[in-house]
Formats: C-alpha cells, sequence, structure tokens
C-alpha cells in the first residue's frame, strides 16, 4: 500500500495500471476503497490512482478546514507529489464537489471531470446539515452501517462490504462535521459551466441523498450529460462497477477527440 508525501500529508492511496492518469476521489465517510471495483476494471492505457483523503483511511495528517478549495488543494499537491501535469478526474459524492472545485481552480490540469452522485451545487439544503446526525453515526456503527447499506442497496452483502464500512466508520469526527459544514458553504453554480474539459454526471435511479433533481441541476451548471444507472442507488461504483466503467472510458475517449 503506497504512501506519497504531499504538502502537511501522508497520502495513502491505490494504484493500478499504466497510461493516461485518472484520479478518483472517493466520498464522506469512505475511502479509497471504494475504487477498488473501478481500478480491477480499468480498460488498458489508463492510471487509476485513488487517494484517501485527509481526515480518511490511512491517509496522515493535520485537520483542516475541510472546504472544498481546501481539498481540491490537497488534490493538487497529491498529484504534484506523483508528477502528474494533467489528469482525468472522477469524484464520488463529497468527492465529486472536490473534482469540480479542482477543475474550476485548476482547469488546466484536468482532461476530463466525471461528477458521480454529485452534491448540491448551489448550496446544500439546511435540512440536510445536521451535525448531530454526523455525531450519531461515529457514536453507533451499527447505526452507521444501516445508513450506509441504505445508501447502495445493491452493493453485495460480502466481506468487501464490510470491509468498506468499518474503514468508513474509522473517519475523524472533525472531517465528518466539516464536510457538511462545506458542502452548506459550497455554491459554485453556474460557474461551473466554465469548466471547458469533457464533462458528465453519472447518477443512480433509486438514490435517496443525491436524488434526480440534484444531479439534473448539476449536469445543468456543468453543462454536461446525466447519465442515470437504473436501479441502483447512491455508489453506482459499487453497485453497478461494469456499466460505471464503461461510461467513465467513453467520457476518456471523447477527450481525446
Amino acid at each position: 500500500m503506497p504512501f506519497i508525501t504531499a504538502g502537511d500529508l501522508n497520502v495513502h492511496y491505490l494504484e493500478r495500471g499504466a497510461g493516461e492518469p485518472v484520479i478518483l476521489l472517493h466520498g464522506n465517510w469512505a475511502t479509497c476503497g471504494w475504487w477498488e471495483p473501478t481500478l480491477n476494471l480499468l480498460p488498458e492505457g489508463y492510471r487509476g490512482i485513488a487517494p484517501d483523503m485527509r481526515g480518511r483511511g490511512k491517509t496522515e495528517g493535520p485537520d483542516h478546514d475541510y472546504s472544498l478549495t481546501a481539498l481540491a488543494r490537497d488534490t493538487l499537491a497529491f498529484a504534484d507529489a506523483l508528477g502528474l501535469d494533467r489528469f482525468h478526474l472522477v469524484g464520488h459524492s463529497l468527492g465529486a464537489g472536490v473534482a469540480m472545485q479542482l477543475a474550476l481552480d485548476y482547469g488546466n490540469r484536468v482532461l476530463s471531470l466525471a461528477a458521480v452522485a454529485p452534491p448540491w451545487v448551489d448550496g446544500m439544503p439546511a435540512e440536510a446539515n445536521s451535525p448531530e446526525r454526523q455525531q450519531m453515526l461515529k457514536a453507533n456503527f451499527d447505526m452507521f452501517a444501516m445508513a450506509l447499506k441504505a445508501l447502495a442497496p445493491t452493493a453485495p452483502d460480502d466481506a468487501f462490504w464490510h470491509r468498506l464500512v468499518a474503514e468508513g466508520h474509522e473517519q475523524r469526527i472533525e472531517a465528518a462535521l466539516g464536510a457538511i459544514n462545506a458542502l452548506a458553504r459550497w455554491a459554485p453554480g453556474d460557474a461551473l459551466r466554465t469548466i471547458a474539459c469533457p464533462k458528465l454526471v453519472i447518477a443512480g435511479e433509486n438514490d435517496i441523498l443525491v436524488t434526480q433533481p440534484v444531479a439534473s441541476r448539476a449536469a445543468e451548471a456543468l453543462g454536461a450529460q446525466l447519465m442515470v444507472i437504473p436501479g441502483v442507488g447512491h455508489s453506482p461504483n459499487i453497485e453497478a462497477p461494469a456499466v460505471f466503467v464503461e461510461l467513465l472510458t467513453d467520457l476518456w475517449r471523447s477527450a481525446k477527440q
């Protein structure tokens, strides 16, 4: 399991393949492990790289404000540490917000952008901003496990899934609280349309967190196509990995045209 120093972090990451680099950013209460099915299905010609974000997984380093701008800077420092000049970006949930912010701030570095189950681009609604719920999820593992399964209802209930749940629950509470504060403040809206690279929004038909109107608004703001994967929830990268990688591959190939 490789680590690399990037800024004030010792970043743990997974890597598969060789070729055009693809950075994959996981969501809140998650780790780089959520990208293992994607990494295992990568087509030839692509190098998949999935870091644990600050406060999560095995990455070591201090807390900061966990704003999406700061997390985007973390990601850019990680890319620089690996010597990556330009790269494809794929982000899931919170990671999709980080990916969009990075592409907004450093668009010349991004070959393509895939936002998977993206957060609210006009600011997270007040009813979703519950520090108390984040505290409860951290305090009660069984509640956390049930909440995560509700978000990914068709994920196989196997050893891999149980490992993801256990790893996710180890996330620092500071990172969890920072995420909801950041999403409440983050509202780039139609400024996202200035991102010039090929873009795609991917959503699950039965996502109870990022509903289709939320995903549709993100696609509209980005000026991107929305692809809805039938029968899955918030995590198509886990629930329908083969279909998911096929959509990504089409996007990456379009960046060469």
